[in-house]
């Protein structure tokens, strides 16, 4: 596929975007980030990733709160994540990993959202295009740094 071909992306969450998603709203600028690159997204998370949220949503604090936004954004049907059971993996980097490696190796357009720079490190040496989150700007943006495919 080449870079400047548009399809449909499948981008795949980890618990520190959802958390992102809820604190801040229904995506803020995630379609605008893949805007020329995708023409449409379907959002995809782990089993695992989903469980983490729940857990911390039982937290006191920010994070907690964030969390609760953001089942409360799913349970409105603001959101509607696809849940991927993810089998063989401990960790929830790791079920992000090996659901982004999948998904690539059976041809979707695969993009990654994550805080965790060594996690967005280790997806772009699998090839996968990665969008983090600009603090300062309270946006999502592409992730810059190379990768094999974009």
């Amino acid at each position: 596929m080449s870079r400047t071909s548009r399809s449909l992306c499948k981008v795949v969450l980890d618990t520190s975007a959802l958390l992102v998603i809820g604190e801040y709203g229904n995506s803020p600028g995630l379609a605008d980030a893949l805007e020329g690159i995708c023409d449409d997204l379907t959002l995809v998370t782990p089993r695992k990733v989903l469980d983490e949220v729940f857990r911390i949503a039982l937290e006191r604090g920010r994070r907690g709160l964030a969390a609760r936004l953001f089942l409360k954004l799913v349970n409105d049907g603001y959101l509607n994540p696809e849940i991927v059971e993810v089998e063989g993996c401990v960790s929830t980097d790791e079920c992000i990993l090996k659901l982004a490696l999948e998904l690539k190796k059976s041809g979707e357009r695969v993009i990654a959202v994550t805080l965790d720079r060594d996690l967005s490190e280790s997806l772009k040496k699998l090839g996968v295009l990665c969008v983090t989150w600009w603090c300062s700007r309270k946006k999502f943006t592409l992730s810059s740094g190379p990768s094999r495919e974009q």
